[in-house]
């Protein structure tokens, strides 16, 4: 008898390289969100334990990629955009638009 591995069905229903490329997904908007949620820390709006378990997730999505593979276009190019994104995240939390003021399409005034 041939032993398989356990999840040996799950490589011919969902290919490694789509899995993975979905890691990097989930580890780019990970790393955005810890960005996001820096700033606020910073401004005293949440938490800092929100923070870190952003920043966990982005961690442990993005060593995943690493795991059983030498270092590939996928796995640079996830850390390469989730340093973008934590920057991104970081900057538009810090740089908030200011409110529109639709007073005036509200309440029509008589001029």
């Amino acid at each position: 008898m041939r032993s398989t591995p356990a999840l040996g069905h799950v490589k011919t229903v969902f290919p490694i390289g789509l899995l993975r490329v979905l890691l990097g997904l989930i580890g780019i908007g990970s790393a955005y969100m810890a960005g996001h949620t820096m700033a606020a820390v910073r401004q005293g709006l949440v938490k800092a334990g929100r923070h870190y378990a952003w920043m966990v997730r982005a961690v442990v999505c993005l060593a995943a990629l690493a795991f059983r593979h030498s270092p590939d276009a996928v796995m640079i190019g996830a850390w390469a955009l989730s340093a973008v994104a934590f920057a991104g995240g970081w900057w538009q939390a810090s740089h908030p638009k200011p409110p529109e003021d639709l007073s005036h399409e509200i309440v029509p005034r008589d001029e």
